[in-house]
């Protein structure tokens, strides 16, 4: 009895020092983020074989990447809200049907440079507080077509969308800065139709530019 009642204090002591951890963030708390990331469409790659037969196969193909700043603001400890501005590359491409004699992808993927605007809400998970997800608003405005001088055409598309959802790792000290790592799937909702990047996004270093303590 005596034994059993050890291993259970025992465990009670290692589930406390395991689980008990001093809150990442505190309310009202804001942060200033450094940003770079990516994401591409899982079948590029379909797309990347065919165009050796100067073919390609029907369907919506994206690459983009993000870098810039975001500011955070925590309403809570595990709750924040977010915004900033992102530098967007985007090439993009939505075929209800195969093409034949296509000498090159960048002739009619349209290929903005965007300034994006995000959006969203991400939760610290409560006694995880390092793992890390949300939901969110992307509004790219097109500045610029990164091909229209190789084409010969207008590529920079359309203002359009996206609709970001991450999950990942929050490595910020409490008290202090530090990086995150997430993963990222985004929906761009295009004038043709939808693609779906799929990629990470890496918080080189968030800067805590205010905190209550």
């Amino acid at each position: 009895m005596k034994k059993l009642m050890l291993l259970l204090v025992l465990a009670s002591v290692l589930a406390s020092g395991l689980f008990a951890q001093e809150d990442k963030h505190q309310a009202f708390d804001m942060l200033l983020g450094l940003n770079l990331g990516s994401g591409i469409t899982p079948n590029m790659g379909d797309l990347v074989s065919a165009l050796n037969d100067k073919r390609i196969p029907k369907g919506n193909y994206a690459v983009a990447s993000d870098w810039g700043l975001t500011y955070d603001f925590y309403l809570f400890n595990w709750l924040s809200f977010n915004t900033g501005l992102f530098v967007h590359p985007d090439v993009y491409l939505i075929l209800d049907q195969d093409l034949h004699n296509v000498d090159d992808f960048t002739d009619i993927a349209a290929s903005p440079v965007c300034l994006t605007i995000p959006l969203a809400a991400h939760v610290n998970i409560p006694k995880v507080e390092w793992l890390y997800a949300g939901l969110g608003l992307h509004l790219n405005i097109p500045v610029s077509g990164m091909f229209d001088g190789l084409a010969g055409v207008d590529t920079k598309g359309d203002f359009f969308v996206g609709l970001p959802i991450d999950i990942g790792f929050d490595f910020i000290s409490p008290g202090r800065g530090g990086m995150r790592f997430f993963f990222r799937i985004t929906p761009e909702f295009h004038e043709k139709g939808a693609a779906v990047p799929i990629g990470f996004i890496w918080q080189i270093y968030n800067w805590k530019i205010f905190s209550k303590k």
